[in-house]
């Protein structure tokens, strides 16, 4: 499991440098990302691995960021960790209060704001993923991730961008999914915080070929513990700092 040692704030963008040779950085979320292509949140500049977005949505909300993915590379993204495969639904049994975001879903876009593909739930979770085998990009370039809520969706004029579902694969065939995303649309009742482990991301072009990320399996074992240490390890900061405000 790699340890991650914040080395460098960003105060605009809550941006930590990882004690690792490949010099990866966790991004988390300050204010609010924005739910349209002018308002997304824009990641430092600067050829370095993306390994982690984290923020809070609030009710009827969604985040969405800049990244930068390598042509030829493979890319995925999840929210499942040992904190949402155990922590939350043991919680939820309980009734026992949560700050973790118990329903996300997750989407990508190209750098015209058009879908490729999202998922709601995953692994027999409510947690999204994206799996590599889904998607390769052809050419490197900027792309879009959205964090939504389930029942909060992305819209472009011409409607719901991508088509319903909860396990499978969404792809862009909705009545809208011939546009690009203009903002978000519906209505979802859940809030919280939430941490994205990705791979084959970057926060802008690579002069040399990113080193190599271990790719998801089908228990995700790397990344869902990876991602719950390093969630947890911010949470943490979060608590004895400030906390990241639900607007």
């Amino acid at each position: 499991m790699k340890k991650f040692i914040p080395a460098i704030l960003l105060p605009a963008l809550g941006l930590f440098l990882a004690a690792s040779p490949s010099y990866a950085v966790t991004l988390i979320e300050i204010g609010d990302a924005g739910q349209t292509l002018n308002t997304a949140q824009a990641i430092p500049s600067g050829p370095t691995l993306l390994e982690f977005l984290g923020g809070a949505l609030a009710d009827n909300d969604a985040d969405l960021f800049e990244i930068f993915l390598t042509g030829g590379q493979t890319f995925s993204a999840t929210t499942i960790s040992l904190e949402t495969l155990v922590d939350l639904p043991v919680n939820q049994l309980l009734g026992a209060p949560t700050t973790l975001l118990e329903d996300p879903q997750l989407f990508l876009f190209d750098a015209e704001g058009k879908g490729i593909y999202g998922n709601d739930d995953s692994f027999g979770s409510l947690q999204p993923t994206l799996l590599s085998g889904e998607f390769s990009p052809s050419q490197s370039g900027l792309y879009y991730l959205a964090l939504a809520s389930a029942g909060y969706n992305p819209v472009s004029n011409n409607g719901d961008i991508f088509a319903t579902g909860t396990n499978d694969v969404l792809e862009p065939t909705g009545p809208g999914g011939e546009l690009p995303l203009s903002g978000f649309a519906g209505t979802s009742a859940t809030r919280g915080t939430y941490a994205i482990a990705l791979t084959g991301a970057s926060t802008a072009a690579q002069s040399t070929p990113p080193a190599s990320v271990p790719e998801p399996t089908a228990a995700l074992g790397l990344m869902a513990l990876g991602a719950g240490a390093t969630w947890s390890r911010w949470k943490s900061k979060k608590q004895q700092r400030a906390s990241v405000p639900l607007t």
